[in-house]
This record gives C-alpha cells, sequence and structure tokens, in this order.
C-alpha cells in the first residue's frame, strides 16, 4: 500500500524540524516528491535493490561506528536521529524504479539466493510507509517536552488511516472512532508519563534523603578510609600545571562538622549549578584571581560521583555531565555522563569558598570531652594564639603518635578515639584528623573534618599525577584569620607505610593505562577527529558506494507516461481479473469500492442467462486470488491457462 500524496515528504520535513536539520530534510523531500513529477524511471532489477539496500547497510554500519567513537553513551539516540538519511538510497530507488516496490528477500543476504529457485515465494513491498515510520520515530528523538510531537503523530496517523477507510462505515462513525483512539491514546501516554515522573520523583527523594549528609551515605565511620586503603586500583588521574617534583596535593570530597559514636555527620543540603550554553561548562563559585588548572580524568560509579578537588574551586570546564551539585561545604557531585570523564578546574588553592563557621563547628561529644579535656590542659593551649594552638597540636601528634593501619580495640577507654589518644597511641588518618578537630574545637577555634585524597605519586609514562584507592586520606579544615584552611596532622611517613603495606601491581597498573588511553581515544580524541575531519573521515566511504554503484550492471532508464499509476494499472489489467473487471464496469456493472470480488459477481450474475460464464467467472476469480494471496502461487501452466481464458472471456464470451 502506496503512502498518500505529499506524505512521505511530510515525514521527512517533521522529522527535520523536530531534530533541527531542517535543511537536510528539506533537500530530502524534495528529491522524493521529484519522483512523482519526472516522467522518467529506472528500469531497477532485484539485483539492483540489492546494491542500495546494501549501500543503506553501509552507512547504517558507519554511523553505528561514529556514533560509539563520538559517545557510546548517547549512540542508540544519534543512530536513531540519523535514520532517514541512512535509508535514503532505499526509498529513492524505490520511488524511480518503474516497479515502485522493492523485492522483500532484497533485505536478506540468505533469501537472496533462494530466488533462483523456480516457484520460490517472492513478494515485493511498498517501503514508504515503512520509512515514513523511520522518520516520525527519528523525530522522537528530539525528546520534546510539550505536546506538540503527539498532536503531529495523530496528524499523520489520520491521514494515513484516510484512504484506507471502509465505505460501510459512515464518516462521522469513522471520524469518532478515530478521536476516540488519540483520545485513549493521549490518556494512556500521560498516564504513563505520569507514573514514570512519579516513580522517578520518590526515587529521587529517597536519594536526596540519602544524599542530603553525604553523596554517598548520609556518614562516614571511622574505618571507612581503610577499608579503602587495602585496594592499589587507579581511580583517576590529574595533572597540574604547577606541579614540581615530590609535592603532594590534597584534594577534597566532603567536609563534616558533627562528630558521633565514631560517626562523622554533616547539615549541608546540595544546590543544583546550571551549566554555559555549552552544557560542559560549570562555575562553582565567583570568579577569581591568579587561578590555577588541574585536569583530571575519572569514571563515574553507577553513573555518578563526588568530585575530587583542589581548594578554592572557582570553575570547571570540558565536562559533560547531565547534572551537577554542590553543597555549602564545598562538596561537588555530579551525576549522569559518559563513562570516562574529563573536567579541567580552575582553583585558587589558597581561598576557600566554604560556609562560615556556625555551632556545630564548635560541638564536642560528651564520651570525647573527658580525653580532649585532659589533653588540651597538658599542651596549655587555652590562652595561646591560632596560629601558635596549631603548632602545638601539630608537634604533639607528630611526637608522640605513630601512623598505623592495625585497627585496635578501644581496650578499657569507652570510645576507639579515647583508647587512640590515652593507650594506644598509633593509628591511621581518620583518627588523627577526627582528634585534632576535636582539641581545636576544646580551644574554641572552629574545625570541620575532611576526607578525599592525596596526590602524590607521579607516572612518567602517563606524564600525570595516578591517584589509587589506597590515596584516601582524611585532615581537618581549620577557621583561621577569617579563612577556612587545610590542616594536616597525620605524621608524613603515612604515604611509605602505605606503599610499604600496599604494593602496586605492574601488570594491573599497564592494563589500567591501556584501558584509560582506549576510553581517552574514544571519548576524546575520536570526537575531536570527527568534530574536525568527519568529512574527510567518510569521503573514502562514499567514494567506494559510487563505485560500487557505476561498476554495477548498467541502469536501464525509461521513459513513462503522463499518468504513471495509470499506465501500470492498465499493464496488470492484461494479464490479470482486474481486466474482466473493466469490460464489465463498461457494461453498466461496476464494482463497488468497499465490494469484494465474489460480492460483486453474486449481486451482478443474475444479469448473465448464460451458466457457462457465471461458472467461468468463478474459476478465473479463484485463480486470481491463488496468484495474488497465496504463497505457492500459480505454475507457469495456470499462469498460462489463466491467461487464456481471460482473452477468451474477453473477446468472445463478454461482448
Amino acid at each position: 500500500m502506496k503512502t498518500p500524496r505529499f506524505f512521505l515528504s511530510a515525514a521527512v520535513l517533521f522529522w527535520g524540524w523536530q531534530v533541527n536539520l531542517l535543511l537536510i530534510s528539506i533537500c530530502i523531500a524534495i528529491l522524493l516528491e521529484s519522483a512523482d513529477i519526472i516522467n522518467s524511471k529506472f528500469d531497477l532489477k532485484p539485483s539492483d535493490f540489492n546494491k542500495f539496500i546494501d549501500i543503506s547497510t553501509v552507512l547504517l554500519a558507519g554511523t553505528i561506528v561514529i556514533a560509539l567513537t563520538i559517545e557510546a553513551q548517547e549512540a542508540i539516540f544519534i543512530l536513531l536521529k540519523w535514520i532517514p538519511p541512512v535509508f535514503l538510497p532505499i526509498i529513492a530507488a524505490q520511488s524511480f524504479s518503474t516497479r515502485g516496490k522493492i523485492d522483500i528477500q532484497s533485505f536478506f543476504l540468505v533469501t537472496r539466493k533462494k530466488k533462483r529457485r523456480e516457484n520460490y515465494y517472492s513478494k515485493a513491498i511498498d517501503f514508504s510507509y515503512i520509512y515514513s515510520l523511520f522518520c516520525i520515530l527519528s523525530a522522537g528523538t528530539a525528546n520534546s517536552k510539550d505536546h506538540l510531537y503527539y498532536i503531529c503523530i495523530a496528524i499523520f496517523f489520520i491521514w494515513a488511516l484516510w484512504q484506507v477507510r471502509s465505505k460501510q462505515v459512515s464518516f462521522f462513525l469513522w471520524l469518532f472512532c478515530i478521536f476516540v483512539t488519540i483520545i485513549t491514546g493521549y490518556a494512556g501516554h500521560e498516564g504513563i508519563r505520569m507514573a514514570s515522573m512519579k516513580i522517578n520523583q520518590l526515587v529521587m527523594e529517597y536519594y536526596d534523603n540519602y544524599y542530603n549528609l553525604n553523596p554517598f551515605k548520609t556518614f562516614t565511620a571511622m574505618g571507612d578510609i581503610i577499608d579503602l586503603k587495602l585496594s592499589d586500583k587507579i581511580i583517576f588521574r590529574a595533572s597540574f600545571e604547577d606541579y614540581t617534583p615530590k609535592k603532594t596535593y590534597l584534594l577534597h570530597n566532603a567536609s563534616y562538622n558533627r562528630f558521633a559514636v565514631s560517626n562523622w555527620f554533616v547539615t549541608s543540603k546540595y544546590e543544583a549549578i546550571e551549566p554555559a550554553r555549552d552544557n560542559t561548562s560549570w562555575q562553582i563559585n565567583p570568579s577569581g584571581k591568579n587561578t590555577k588548572k588541574m585536569t583530571a580524568y575519572f569514571r563515574l560509579i553507577k553513573n555518578r560521583a563526588v568530585l575530587s578537588l583542589p581548594s578554592g574551586v572557582v570553575s570547571i570546564a570540558q565536562m559533560k555531565t547531565g547534572s551537577c551539585k554542590k553543597n555549602t561545604m564545598q562538596s561537588v557531585r555530579i551525576e549522569d555522563g559518559p563513562s570516562l570523564i574529563k573536567s579541567v578546574v580552575s582553583y585558587t588553592d589558597k581561598l576557600s569558598f566554604d560556609a562560615q563557621p556556625y555551632d556545630h563547628d564548635l560541638l564536642i561529644p560528651k564520651k570525647e570531652l573527658t580525653a580532649i579535656t585532659k589533653i588540651a590542659r597538658e599542651l596549655a593551649i587555652a590562652d595561646q594564639s591560632d596560629t601558635e594552638i596549631l603548632k602545638i597540636v601539630k608537634d604533639y601528634f607528630l611526637n608522640n603518635f605513630t601512623y598505623s593501619l592495625d585497627l585496635k580495640g578501644k581496650g578499657r577507654d569507652k570510645t576507639p578515639l579515647s583508647n587512640f589518644l590515652n593507650n594506644t597511641k598509633a593509628g591511621h588518618c581518620e583518627f588523627f584528623a577526627t582528634a585534632t578537630v576535636l582539641l581545636l574545637r576544646q580551644a574554641d577555634i572552629p574545625a570541620r573534618y575532611v576526607t578525599g585524597y592525596i596526590a602524590h605519586e607521579y607516572s612518567r609514562i602517563e606524564d600525570k599525577l595516578i591517584i589509587r584507592q589506597k590515596d584516601a586520606h582524611a585532615w581537618v579544615k581549620v577557621f583561621i584569620n577569617g579563612q577556612w584552611q587545610n590542616f594536616d596532622t597525620t605524621p608524613p611517613s603515612f604515604l611509605i607505610t602505605d606503599s610499604q603495606q600496599i604494593k602496586s601491581s605492574l601488570i594491573k597498573d599497564l592494563l589500567s593505562f591501556v584501558g584509560f588511553k582506549l576510553s581517552q581515544l574514544r571519548h576524546e580524541t575520536g570526537a575531536k577527529l570527527m568534530e574536525k575531519y568527519g568529512f574527510w573521515l567518510t569521503l573514502p566511504l562514499g567514494l567506494i558506494l559510487f563505485f560500487r554503484l557505476r561498476n554495477s550492471n548498467k541502469i536501464k532508464r525509461i521513459r513513462m507516461p503522463a499518468n504513471t499509476e495509470r499506465h501500470r494499472n492498465q499493464k496488470n489489467n492484461d494479464l490479470s481479473f482486474f481486466a474482466i473487471e473493466n469490460v464489465l464496469s463498461k457494461k453498466g456493472f461496476p464494482r463497488r469500492e468497499y465490494e469484494t470480488y465474489f460480492a460483486w459477481l453474486k449481486r451482478i450474475e443474475h444479469h448473465f442467462n448464460n451458466k457457462q460464464i457465471k461458472t467461468a467467472l468463478q474459476t478465473l476469480l479463484q485463480l486470481h486470488n491463488k496468484r495474488q494471496f497465496s504463497k505457492s502461487g500459480l505454475s507457469r501452466n495456470e499462469q498460462k491457462i489463466l491467461h487464456s481464458d481471460i482473452r477468451d472471456m474477453i473477446h468472445n464470451q463478454l461482448r
């Protein structure tokens, strides 16, 4: 069944309008409409159609490769967006062919060989409705949030059904059924959309509550970092423009200000950050002077990540992500994006944008107060200046405590922290950071507990700092001279201790490097190449397709009569039951549009006095239906009998 006039071009224009490729769609629409204006057609054989289908197949494969190269996560949407141009060779071949249809076996390589078998069933189809459906589905990739898309779909739906409506049903009843179908479909569509939004809302509310205190969980327990330190897995890579050998960088993940029962909490909620026009630049804080640059590569975990950032982040560029949020304590998290994310961070290094201190930044839990008060009294920090207090506290931990990855019980003390301060005097960074925060608070200096990573390991092969999971670290942010500053009391020897106890694997590092380079090639280098040289990279493909067509069998060009469709029907009339219908119509017995041939013959059979004519017409109709609708079709002998009997019926019996 062929589409109505202008239906195909309208679907193409609708696609171009929705996906912002209107110029391309106009060119395609003009090409397809010109097939009905130009009288010349091409005598395309089944083997010629095979070649056009092969061209579309190659274009489809090329589109998939390009989509995966540019953005693997969005590959399916890129593919759907370009489906109409991909299948343009097929619909163009059909439109400019004398047959006006395509053998269905041409779409399958396996069935092409079966054509050679005698009497093998083969059916020609009209590809126009299928192509129109492709255009409409492709238009849906624009993800329009208004109702215009559905309205246009309803218009196409009515337009397509109009030409096949039954004459036995009144126009108003048909229109009412269409209206009910559209309204019901819209209600179902809205119901699904609202249900989806409600489910997403409930999920997001759950995760918002889950994330309010911490991007990944509601708290961080003393002992969480030690679990991370047991792995040497490389989790991200970073390069700094001011890097010098052996320099280290503290990269902040999250800050906490409330301590209870060996757990740290935070009371700051996240707010969304709007991206710039390019959707890859994010203004985290007001612009500052003398900013530095850090370039980082990392992967999302379950489609989300908490960024590891230096102090005083101003902006992040070249970061492709769906959403970016931060809290008042400068913890930044992102959601949705490719498997490998690049970010170019501008930061001040010293200036901090953290929220001003408030009550929670001076609180000390009652269970820890005894041990903290005792140490503060021993250090005599009550009447010292803030700068002097920091020096005293740092020297105290450096001279009296040792770094250790072995977690010990709380012993006779009430809490693990009290045991660390009074008995073991050995622990990892979480104990040093927690004890420092509480000691500074005892001296009326606002302090917060911070988790993140310390970047220190330089890779000559990658020319970057590689940050492993074992580089997880905890330190302190202290409010001095009206500004939050990083303060770390963990003995510097902890880096050597971690390296000795958790040794790196050369094979794992090599595999990680290869995987990173492949991802970088796909997401960064490949995208840039396609953006700059996409035309020249795809040009060889076009040349191959051109020479494939040129070297194929020559296609005959035939000049068609003014009314191609009428000529085609007339040609069929000479070989089928349609010829008998035309003769009887001229004699005053026309078939009504809604009548089947059997119903028509039964209605007019009383006009024939000769019973042989009635029987012959019934026999010819049975053969006609067998040829038209049976899978086996007619044998050559049956076809000869059918043609001979039709000629005899027209020239002798129906005169």
